[in-house]
């Protein structure tokens, strides 16, 4: 029997688990709770402080997660992989077969957002044709940011597009879970295996074959590389993970650390609403 409960951001994670959408190290501010001390005998505020300059914290709104809502969201991803590509571009470091690959990848992912456009006008709603704004403001532009001043743009770029690629991958693989109608999971079923495929073939293209496998699949540890960054490879684990997706790029520091960025697949704060335009 079908569950017939209403899917909204109240209820999301009950169903798919909530996942912390992005964490920067380095150039997080720190935030801290303070929780009142107990005693009949004080008054004020009971509510817990805080520290720090950070914006408030708002809570998600409370509005209606349907198929068109994911749609709307799959499709920002795609576009929001699109101008990240573009950026790339812009930085003039890729070169040869590399730049031609990413030529290829972007024409399959405007493919693949306009499928999800197609999808939505099915499902009864208005196509997203657009970057995601929250994707784009809190990852996207402190990453780039981050790489215009590393000692090395173009290891960063190759290892944003992995990462990218991998969290479409993942979105969809996640989406396929959730949509309830067969031509949309069947969708990003293929998106997600598709985009696998994608971040193989950009780790072989800027690696070679000694990256096809990691040691995690045969239990064996998985090293930094010596510029201390992640070592990427072709196939990372046996099944398709939904883990957040760990990115070090930028100028190494004093102690040779850099700046650690972990996404995640799209949750409550980052859907494409059927409010939004």
């Amino acid at each position: 029997m079908t569950d017939s409960t209403p899917l909204t951001t109240a209820n999301l994670d009950a169903r798919v688990g909530r996942r912390q959408a992005l964490r920067i190290g380095g150039l997080s501010v720190s935030l801290a709770a303070l929780v009142a001390a107990c005693g009949d005998d004080r008054g004020g505020d009971t509510a817990p402080g805080r520290v720090g300059n950070a914006d408030p914290i708002l809570s998600p709104p409370d509005y209606a997660v349907n198929n068109v809502v994911l749609l709307r969201t799959a499709s920002s991803l795609e576009l929001t992989a699109l101008a990240v590509y573009d950026t790339a571009k812009g930085l003039g470091v890729l070169e040869g077969s590399t730049a031609e690959l990413i030529e290829r990848l972007q024409a399959n992912h405007q493919a693949t957002a306009d499928k999800m456009a197609e999808l939505t006008v099915a499902a009864g709603g208005t196509a997203w044709t657009d970057t995601n704004p929250w994707i784009m403001e809190r990852a996207i532009a402190p990453i780039v940011e981050a790489i215009s001043t590393s000692d090395d743009v173009l290891r960063d770029v190759i290892n944003l597009a992995i990462t990218l690629e991998n969290l479409a991958a993942s979105t969809h693989q996640s989406l396929t879970g959730i949509l309830t109608e067969p031509e949309q999971r069947l969708a990003t079923a293929n998106a997600s295996a598709e985009e696998s495929r994608y971040s193989a073939a950009l780790i072989l293209n800027a690696f070679g074959t000694d990256n096809r496998f990691s040691p995690a699949l045969v239990n064996e540890d998985v090293e930094r590389t010596p510029e201390n960054t992640l070592a990427m490879y072709a196939i990372n684990s046996t099944f398709g993970s939904l883990a957040q997706q760990e990115l070090i790029i930028g100028e190494a520091d004093e102690n040779g650390s850099r700046t650690t960025f972990l996404l995640a697949t799209p949750a409550a704060n980052s859907f494409i609403y059927e409010e939004l335009s």
